[in-house]
């Protein structure tokens, strides 16, 4: 392959990597004069037109993003006999080359380079898009030890595709989350376990798992726990030891909820180490004399002892009763005894049975009390029995004829209509004691009930509900003095998205460099909110004004940007009914705008038309003096059979004049604005 040019522009130096996937080769692209790499699918996947789909769609997605921290990807080539991307080339070694030749990398450098992984994943999961296969391997660091994370979306596609098992496959197991083992569904969490997994070799230089095969090793991320790394390597503060381990949690409603929230914690576990945090002391042992505050509750066998003497008392008091009946009995008969030998010897017999029968007849009437006495405390147990009886029965019945109602959808309403939906079936929200922050639910909102909207409970079952705080609000940081592109990166990083860059001269400043912004620092905003950076030029002398490239071809076009002393950024290609093949059709900065000299232009280059030869089109040259005191924004639109577009905006100075030759086909209109108001209109074909 080397020596050979592929798409007329790409021609290959030499083979530099190879994979389970694709080989890839370092190239020249002789049409932007630039080095680039080349990404080759192996031949199997070519005859798979579902894969090739899938590849593409997900291709043309990560092309969209734009970070320091993910290899860039210019071009998408899928023809007869080959599938392959063109991408950044980037001059380092892997991550896995440099934990081989250091065995395991400081806890410090460590969380260094998650972090940048974390920042690229949250950059691609905030556009919907999942690595699937985030491993040492696809993590490139330079010569300035900056993090360039490469293979984005094309594990995705595969994973959707047949393939083979191959030897990359093996080492990918290693990194897989449970859900991927499983053959489940792959989100934004899978990068998560995967990011985890890797701090866990960077810290350790060891991996939670081993196994003979791929299958072993998927079965291990399944069932099995892993050691925690602070077991394998002493120096590994507590904290990065729990961030690890959520981050590699089986279940993934137990891990970080995106890559964002990973990153805040890296960067919290990377303050404290820096800061000379120490390990977190572990939980002492019990130590006797130590003087401790102890509950009462800790005492029950006390408690217990004081129960036992109780009924003890309670026994002896009623022996004493007893002894006490039993000697009242005895001193009764003694005293009549004695009454009979003082009052008269001579009594006669009769006289003696009368004494003894009233004496039996009252032992008798303390008899029958004391029956008496049991039957009432029988009856009194018996009723009590009764009654409680029938109060259990009463309170069952009451609970089992309580209506059962179906459960009404109240996630996304407000509060107040989901209270008055449940009144209306007689059920009670209970609201659960923290409320979350969410993106798709407005403040004051349902997030989620229990039990879940159809089901039939009874109305005497409480519905539990989680009410939305609205989306997290971000506070701004202080960008002023920042250069630009630490502005930028730190923007991506917190969500939020920049305006329009204005670029001011301002003597006192480094060209580059931020001098304002709005909102000012520490105004709070939601996630994907712009703010408005402005950028010192430095004098005046090194910036240049952009010219038009419009209607020029790519030739033209490249020659006045040199001229200018800006640089040519990424070159696309569209179709177009305004513009012939080869001319410029748009720029990325606008024309007679200010701007720092050697910064990269973009700009589209048309290929033609896809409907119509150049026989069908009439070609009209216009002429347009710019009058006034003051510059202002000059538009061309054109109307005609293909119907209204604008083919020209440029700010101009007075005195400029515009000269342009416009494609149109048939009957056709073309109108001039000065600052969005109408200068003339001319009318042309028919």
């Amino acid at each position: 392959m080397q020596g050979k040019i592929l798409n007329n522009r790409y021609k290959i130096i030499k083979e530099i990597g190879r994979g389970g996937m694709a080989i890839v080769y370092s190239a020249r692209d002789t049409l932007l004069e630039r080095r680039v790499a080349l990404k080759m699918l192996r031949p199997e996947y070519k005859s798979d037109d579902e894969f090739i789909d899938k590849f593409r769609q997900e291709a043309r997605a990560v092309a969209r993003l734009s970070h320091p921290n993910v290899v860039s990807i210019y071009d998408i080539v899928v023809d007869e006999e080959r599938i392959y991307l063109v991408m950044e080339i980037v001059e380092g070694k892997t991550l896995k080359d440099l934990i081989k030749e250091r065995k395991k990398l400081s806890i410090a450098e460590s969380l260094e380079i998650a972090g940048q992984i974390a920042a690229a994943l949250s950059i691609a999961h905030g556009n919907q898009i999942v690595h699937c296969d985030i491993k040492p391997h696809n993590i490139i660091l330079n010569d300035e030890h900056e993090v360039k994370v490469t293979d984005f979306g094309i594990a995705r596609a595969v994973s959707n595709s047949t393939v083979r098992v191959t030897e990359t496959v093996v080492g990918s197991a290693h990194y897989f989350s449970p859900e991927q083992a499983k053959g489940g569904e792959i989100k934004a969490y899978s990068d998560i376990y995967s990011l985890g997994v890797v701090l866990y070799e960077m810290t350790t230089g060891e991996l939670p798992f081993h196994g003979e095969s791929p299958i072993s090793v998927a079965l291990k991320h399944i069932q099995q726990q892993p050691v925690e790394p602070s077991k394998i390597n002493n120096d590994i503060p507590d904290e990065v030891n729990d961030l690890i381990m959520k981050a590699i949690a089986k279940e993934p409603a137990d891990r970080f909820q995106d890559a964002y929230e990973m990153r805040q914690q890296i960067t919290y576990c990377l303050k404290n180490l820096k800061s000379g945090n120490k390990k977190a002391d572990k939980k002492d042992d019990f130590n006797a004399d130590e003087t401790r505050v102890m509950k009462k509750s800790d005492f029950d066998f006390l408690t217990n002892s004081k129960k036992g003497s109780g009924n003890t008392a309670e026994e002896e008091q009623e022996n004493k009763e007893e002894k006490k009946k039993v000697e009242t009995r005895k001193s009764f008969f003694k005293q009549k005894n004695d009454d009979k030998t003082e009052s008269d010897q001579d009594i006669q017999s009769s006289d003696s049975e009368k004494e003894a029968a009233d004496i039996s007849r009252q032992e008798k009437s303390k008899t029958d009390k004391k029956y008496k006495k049991l039957l009432l405390i029988t009856t009194a147990v018996i009723l009590f029995f009764l009654i409680s009886a029938g109060g259990v029965v009463f309170f069952f019945n009451q609970y089992t004829s309580v209506p059962v109602v179906e459960v009404p959808e109240i996630e996304g309403k407000s509060l107040s209509e989901a209270r008055k939906l449940a009144s209306e079936v007689g059920l009670n929200l209970v609201e659960n004691e923290e409320r979350v922050f969410s993106e798709e639910i407005a403040a004051e909102h349902i997030v989620s009930q229990q039990p879940a909207a159809g089901e039939r409970i009874k109305q005497s079952r409480p519905l539990n509900i989680t009410v939305s705080k609205g989306p997290q609000l971000i506070e701004i940081p202080d960008f002023i003095g920042s250069s630009l592109r630490e502005a930028l990166i730190e923007l991506d990083n917190l969500s939020l998205r920049s305006g329009d860059i204005q670029y001011i001269f301002r003597l006192s400043e480094e060209p580059g460099t931020v001098i304002n912004q709005i909102p000012a620092a520490g105004a709070e905003l939601e996630k994907g909110s712009e703010i408005t950076l402005f950028v010192s030029r430095g004098e005046r002398d090194i910036s240049v004004r952009m010219p038009d490239l419009s209607g020029l071809n790519q030739a033209e076009a490249f020659d006045l940007l040199k001229e200018n002393g800006l640089n040519i950024g990424q070159v696309s290609v569209e179709s177009s009914e305004r513009f012939a093949d080869g001319q410029v059709i748009s720029q990325s900065v606008r024309a007679g705008e200010y701007l720092p000299r050697g910064i990269a232009v973009d700009f589209v280059v048309s290929r033609g038309s896809n409907s119509a030869s150049d026989e069908d089109y009439n070609l009209n040259r216009i002429s347009v003096n710019v009058t006034g005191t003051e510059s202002r924004e000059v538009r061309i639109m054109v109307e005609d059979d293909n119907g209204e577009d604008q083919v020209y905006q440029a700010v101009h100075e007075p005195g400029d004049n515009i000269i342009r030759d416009i494609r149109s086909q048939g009957e056709t209109e073309i109108k001039i604005y000065f600052d969005d108001q109408l200068i003339k209109s001319e009318s042309f074909g028919g």
